[in-house]
């Protein structure tokens, strides 16, 4: 007879949850606000800052896998998340500061002060977020414990999002980078000094755990002792589980959708609508409302399962990329209307894929050991679509000649709506090629499998076999 799960405090919720404020205002300027203010307000040309996109995230998300093989190898230390978590730190600081606060007078210098301190950022972010969600994994036994955690910390850090794009990057920098600042070394501090300890809820796997100790861990530090290729092995290991390769697709598509309009939002808003700063409360909005909706898909997710409700997740959007098409100058209300359906559609991805991961390293037989480089291949992914969205989206509005005055022209005006689909680029890679990337995702998701297997039941503590 199994054993009811430990229940979860609101108190280990908000100390485990508390450094996601800072992560998510780190990463929210750098792919919403950051393309616009260098490409408009310091005059780099938008190819450029696509292509200083895509350099940084690509050697930055290189090593993502090499950090979570390194975090998995601290697995028989108790305090293995410390040291990643506190060289993250100096990095963050660092490279924000460089991003807000460029140096150089000339587009050309101000191009390489944005390379440079990217690259900082990512690599920070990258020890932060690693250790961070390899920590969360280990907290929770159930679907719903495990979506709770992330819930909590993907909420909060929606927060730091808000606040972050709420404000003019061009015109509050000091401000921001003082607030999330505070935040980081708040969050860092109440995560090793007050949450919960992966640890403590590793103990009660304890048979599990002393078979692991000699098992799949240790073959991964012998692997990486071999050289190069073994390390490789290692890194890579996760691919061999056919379930997560299956996740990773699915992901890579999802997330692709989601990163190409996070890109030409700002351009959107003021080109297409002629929205100006005054009107950056409807990203809050946006952002308020995915937050909130992840109570509706944690209990979702606890009723029918973790795959059924992302399903259910990537259907929600689609309407809102059809009335993105149909928006004009002025139509703010409208857009709050898309606004308030992706939001809502936002909280199944920031509260359920990273759950799913989670429950497959324990259907797997790998809790508490893999954690990391199953993360950090994860994290490939995502910065992966993150450098990919910037690239495209940026290099394509510059290859077709992409005027911000086209769709305020009597000649476009003129046009029907389906002439006016075809003469703006921005309607393109903004709302048509993300809708036909969700549906992509939304397919191989249900003939992944993963939507057959039903919500855990509360005492998973025996590890169970690997999906098919």
């Amino acid at each position: 007879m199994h054993s009811q799960p430990n229940p979860v405090s609101t108190r280990d919720l908000l100390t485990y949850g508390w450094l996601g404020w800072a992560l998510g205002a780190v990463a929210v300027p750098i792919y919403i606000q950051v393309p616009y203010l260098y490409s408009r307000v310091y005059e780099v040309p938008s190819a450029w800052v696509g292509v200083i996109l895509l350099i940084s995230r690509l050697l930055d998300a290189v090593l993502d896998p090499a950090i979570g093989l390194w975090v998995d190898q601290r697995s028989g230390r108790a305090k293995r998340y410390h040291l990643p978590l506190l060289m993250a730190v100096p990095l963050l600081l660092l490279g924000m500061a460089g991003v807000f606060f460029p140096f150089g007078n000339t587009p050309t210098q101000y191009a390489a002060s944005l390379l440079l301190s990217l690259l900082v950022v990512h690599l920070g972010y990258s020890f932060a977020s690693i250790a961070y969600q390899a920590w969360g994994a280990e907290l929770g036994h159930t679907d719903k414990q495990r979506s709770t955690f992330v819930a909590v910390r993907e909420g909060l850090g929606i927060i730091g999002v808000v606040f972050a794009v709420s404000l003019a990057l061009e015109t509050y920098a000091m401000l921001i980078f003082s607030v999330f600042a505070v935040m980081l070394l708040s969050g860092v501090f109440l995560l090793l000094r007050l949450a919960p300890r992966p640890e403590k809820t590793a103990l009660a796997d304890a048979a599990h755990a002393a078979e692991a100790a000699m098992g799949q861990a240790a073959r991964h530090m012998v692997a990486a002792g071999e050289g190069l290729k073994g390390a490789l092995r290692a890194v890579l290991a996760p691919l061999r589980r056919a379930n997560f390769r299956k996740l990773m697709v699915v992901f890579f598509f999802n997330g692709l959708a989601a990163a190409l309009p996070a890109t030409l939002v700002p351009f959107y808003m003021r080109d297409r609508l002629g929205l100006g700063d005054s009107d950056q409360w409807v990203l809050a909005v946006y952002f308020l409302v995915g937050a909130a909706s992840t109570v509706f898909w944690v209990w979702l997710a606890g009723k029918i399962g973790l795959a059924r409700a992302w399903l259910i997740g990537m259907v929600a959007p689609i309407p809102a990329f059809v009335m993105v098409v149909l928006l004009g100058q002025g139509d703010l209300v409208g857009y709050l209307w898309v606004c308030i359906l992706t939001g809502f559609a936002l909280g199944a991805d920031l509260s359920l894929p990273a759950a799913l991961v989670a429950r497959l390293i324990e259907e797997n037989g790998e809790r508490g050991q893999t954690e990391g480089t199953y993360f950090g291949l994860w994290n490939w992914v995502n910065k992966f679509n993150l450098a990919l969205a910037p690239s495209f989206a940026l290099g394509t509005l510059q290859w077709f000649n992409y005027s911000a005055d086209v769709s305020k022209s009597e000649e476009f005006q003129s046009l029907g709506l389906l002439g006016q689909i075809a003469a703006d680029p921005l309607i393109w890679v903004y709302a048509l090629l993300p809708c036909a990337l969700k549906l992509v995702a939304l397919v191989l998701l249900a003939r992944s499998g993963f939507t057959q297997t039903k919500p855990t039941a509360p005492t998973p503590n025996t590890p169970q076999g690997a999906n098919p």
